[in-house]
């Protein structure tokens, strides 16, 4: 036998190897996230019971703000009206699916701490949260002022920007992680 050979190197070890199973763990994460998402949301305990409290809330709020700012509205379980226009929230249009890809995103990041991942979770949350009653409140104020865009404005701003705002909501998130990820490692 020849006391000449090399070592054979640990390839489980590398930094590549190591970026490629985080990136596949990231990427099942986030599917099977987001499979059980849609397994809840599109459950008949889900309609019947959560999502009316939800909608009729998110209308709540809407008519709150816009009786605010004068519009004398009024929101009666998932509707929001007034003498000239009415508003009615549905599945799809509460936000959760965008919301659900930011929540799924940050579970699945590898490269952040859990509390860092409650804190981005909570903030971004609360941020989709707000930013969809606005969404609800622009898209009364629209069919009341501009009708002809209304369509547009709830199947585009309401589904496509939403999620759009969603996803580059969670990529500040990770650009922040991955910044402090590359200053704890300079430090060290």
């Amino acid at each position: 036998m020849n006391n000449n050979s090399k070592p054979i190197k640990n390839r489980g070890t590398n930094k590549k190897n190591m970026g490629s199973r985080a990136l596949i763990r990231f990427f099942a994460t986030f599917a099977l996230l987001m499979i059980l998402f849609y397994l809840v949301y599109n459950s008949s305990f889900y309609t019947k019971h959560i999502m009316p409290i939800l909608l009729g809330t998110q209308a709540k709020i809407s008519s709150a703000l816009l009786s605010i700012m004068g519009f004398g509205t009024t929101a009666l379980k998932e509707t929001v009206y007034n003498d000239s226009f009415r508003v009615d929230i549905r599945g799809g249009c509460d936000g959760l699916e965008g919301t659900a890809l930011f929540v799924a995103g940050v579970l699945s990041f590898p490269f952040a701490s859990w509390k860092s991942k409650l804190k981005g979770l909570l903030l971004g949350v609360l941020i989709l949260g707000i930013v969809n009653i606005v969404r609800i409140v622009i898209l009364f104020l629209s069919g009341l002022y501009w009708p002809s865009a209304f369509e547009f404005l709830h199947l585009h701003g309401g589904v496509i920007l939403y999620s759009i705002f969603a996803v580059l909501l969670w990529i500040i998130w990770v650009n922040r992680r991955l910044q402090e990820r590359l200053k704890g490692q300079s430090v060290s």
